[in-house]
């Protein structure tokens, strides 16, 4: 499996960033300018409606979508053509979109939570940086599925997602996060 969009990127257990410890990032841009994702399992203790009034007293919750420009705010979702001008990342995964037509939507009805994704902020690769570090194993890659984007348990997503992949995969799942304690 190559970086594109639709692709999760699994830290592998020691990566020493703490930006990235136990992160799963989505990509939702790989080109030759460089990669751009969001980190999934990171969420603030925040909601939107706390950072933004733009969508009224919506209760959704907030993600640290990674270190870069983290005064933009950015959406992932599973609403797909209803949200003009989206980006179709993988099956039922889309990534921005109109962010006043989501705010007409969320005027009349809230949403589910397994249909929206908020994240402050965004992981950002430059042209080439990407491929070396997974060269460098500091990542593990996988298909996106909606019910890891959209996981009601993100803090256990790391594990998750490892220990669905099986085999060396579910044992690196195992892993203590201080291996001085094993």
């Amino acid at each position: 499996m190559k970086p594109a969009p639709g692709v999760l990127l699994i830290a592998e257990p020691y990566l020493p960033d703490p930006n990235f410890f136990r992160t799963v990032v989505l990509l939702v841009e790989h080109n030759r300018e460089g990669s751009l994702g969001f980190v999934l399992n990171r969420p603030a203790p925040l909601l939107v409606k706390q950072v933004t009034d733009f969508f009224g007293e919506v209760d959704y919750p907030l993600f640290q979508g990674g270190p870069v420009q983290t005064d933009t705010l950015h959406l992932v979702h599973a609403l797909g053509e209803v949200l003009p001008n989206s980006q179709k990342v993988a099956d039922r995964i889309y990534w921005s979109g109109d962010f006043r037509r989501l705010r007409a939507i969320l005027s009349t009805r809230q949403l589910p939570p397994s249909t929206l994704r908020f994240f402050v902020g965004y992981a950002g690769w430059a042209p080439g940086q990407l491929e070396a570090e997974i060269q460098q194993k500091s990542w593990i890659l996988a298909p996106a599925r909606p019910e890891y984007v959209f996981s009601e348990e993100p803090q256990n997503l790391w594990r998750r997602v490892l220990k669905d992949m099986g085999g060396k995969y579910a044992f690196i799942a195992t892993f203590p996060e201080d291996p001085r304690v094993n």
